[in-house]
């Protein structure tokens, strides 16, 4: 956090001796979030519990946020701390896409992104690529790609794809790759002067995965979303305070069903997940 903290004053000394230049590095907005992951059988409160502060920062056509971020195990008897974060993202803009980059590290992993978006008519696509370079297990390619989309109005729905190749040497009965297809569904239920409300579903439609010499060498404790296994549904309300300031919540609540790889037997999977998210975003 005292690495965060001299960045962020380094960028507002920048700021401050390029006043009066094009462009210009400005500070755009501030935001802080609290997001709280459980599943049935978890802590009382939150297995996985973060709270962050993103800074938005602009120089002409590109945007930048720095997030600076700790993770907690809540029980109501105790809170361990568990990790921290530290994410940096770059965006450009041209006529109808966006390219960027996004570092992310963690105490055993250290994440390096290419990010990319693009909007045409009434179609649309995404895509977030990185290499993941683990502390403690392989290294790994991940990817969360959405190859189309089409949008009607405030509806947008889109074929959601989930990818994993291990790197190195992968030990018999190990994960090689995998692919989980998703559709996910975005719409906005309501939106007022002040006040919008938005739902968002993922729906896993099938799970594609090898393992090194067979799923039978898998060890009895990994599992897989069965065919359409995994379905999550999210209900959000942002409220504008004012011009500048807005407050958001979000609740998500998934159902799963997992089966092990190796005989293909119902899997205890804490079958119920739960995503609460509850921030502030101010915007200069």
């Amino acid at each position: 956090m005292k690495k965060l903290a001299l960045l962020l004053a380094a960028l507002g000394v920048v700021s401050a001796v390029s006043y009066g230049a094009e462009p210009v590095l400005k500070v755009t907005s501030i935001g802080q979030e609290i997001e709280i992951e459980n599943v049935s059988g978890g802590s009382d409160i939150g297995e996985d519990s973060f709270f962050g502060t993103t800074v938005g920062l602009s120089y002409g056509d590109w945007t930048f946020a720095i997030t600076g971020g700790k993770f907690w195990d809540i029980d109501t008897d105790n809170t361990d701390s568990k990790d921290g974060r530290l994410q940096m993202d770059a965006w450009k803009k041209f006529d109808n896409y966006k390219l960027g980059f996004r570092y992310r590290g963690q105490k055993d992993f250290d994440r390096y992104y290419l990010r990319g978006t693009w909007d045409y008519d009434m179609f649309w696509g995404a895509a977030d690529i990185w290499y993941q370079a683990n502390n403690k297990v392989n290294d790994a390619w991940r990817g969360e790609i959405f190859p189309i989309g089409i949008k009607f109005g405030s509806v947008k729905i889109g074929w959601f794809v989930d990818w994993t190749q291990t790197m190195g040497r992968v030990g018999s009965g190990e994960l090689e790759n995998n692919f989980e297809h998703q559709i996910r569904a975005y719409a906005t239920l309501y939106k007022g002067e002040k006040i919008t409300l938005s739902t968002e579903g993922r729906f896993t439609l099938t799970v594609d995965d090898k393992f090194k010499d067979g799923d039978k060498k898998a060890k009895d404790t990994v599992g897989r979303y069965e065919d359409f296994g995994r379905n999550r549904i999210y209900l959000g309300a942002d409220y504008q305070v004012n011009t500048n300031l807005n407050v958001y919540l979000k609740y998500g609540y998934e159902i799963r069903n997992m089966e092990k790889v190796n005989d293909g037997k119902s899997f205890d999977s804490n079958n119920y997940y739960g995503d609460f998210i509850v921030g502030w975003n101010y915007r200069f």
